[in-house]
């Protein structure tokens, strides 16, 4: 939606910027939220209780992301942002007219987003607080977080050479199903490697 926005005035360069500068204002929101909550969950002094409550979370949201690859949207709801949020947040990111506008733009969705997206991030931060050293867990927040903004960098610079965002968007759209079913994979292992103290 954002390079189809910004590419509609003709400035291809811009709207490289635009979408860069967009993916790192979510990066940066991101681990600045994530620092403060692992900051909170650290100082918490946990107990092993906790760490099975993270299991059990994780295995939740796996089992849920299992339920959309076989039954999307089965229950009454799917685990991305919710569809009654998705006018406000186009409306959002169509009203940027500038790369500055991305930038905090950016910042606004991400406040949108963490909801949708808190629950493997809360388990990645309570298995960081209970296995890492601040300065490890400083380095490992930078890495998860630059994995999360890779698809947008990776978008952004493919449409930025020519490639149809709304292409992008109908590859998109095919492979979601397939999408639910790893992210499933990735949250149910997660939670195995925890109940058996693999990571712990």
């Amino acid at each position: 939606i954002l390079m189809t926005t910004i590419l509609a005035s003709g400035e291809r360069k811009r709207s490289l910027h635009a979408g860069l500068l967009f993916a790192l204002s979510i990066f940066i929101s991101y681990y600045m939220m994530g620092l403060g909550l692992y900051s909170a969950v650290a100082n918490a002094g946990l107990s092993n209780i906790f760490i099975k409550i993270i299991a059990v979370l994780a295995l939740i949201i796996g089992l849920l992301n299992l339920k959309d690859y076989f039954w999307y949207g089965g229950g009454g709801f799917i685990m991305e942002v919710p569809m009654s949020w998705r006018p406000k947040l186009k409306s959002l990111i169509k009203s940027i007219t500038s790369p500055v506008g991305a930038f905090f733009i950016g910042v606004l969705i991400s406040i949108f987003l963490l909801p949708c997206t808190s629950g493997p991030y809360i388990v990645i931060l309570g298995m960081l607080a209970t296995n890492s050293t601040y300065t490890e867990a400083l380095w490992l927040l930078l890495l998860y977080n630059f994995i999360f903004i890779l698809p947008m960098v990776i978008i952004t610079l493919v449409v930025h050479k020519g490639f149809s965002p709304e292409k992008a968007e109908e590859i998109r759209q095919k492979k979601l199903r397939l999408l639910h079913l790893i992210a499933g994979l990735l949250m149910i292992g997660l939670a195995i490697l925890i109940f058996f103290d693999v990571l712990i």
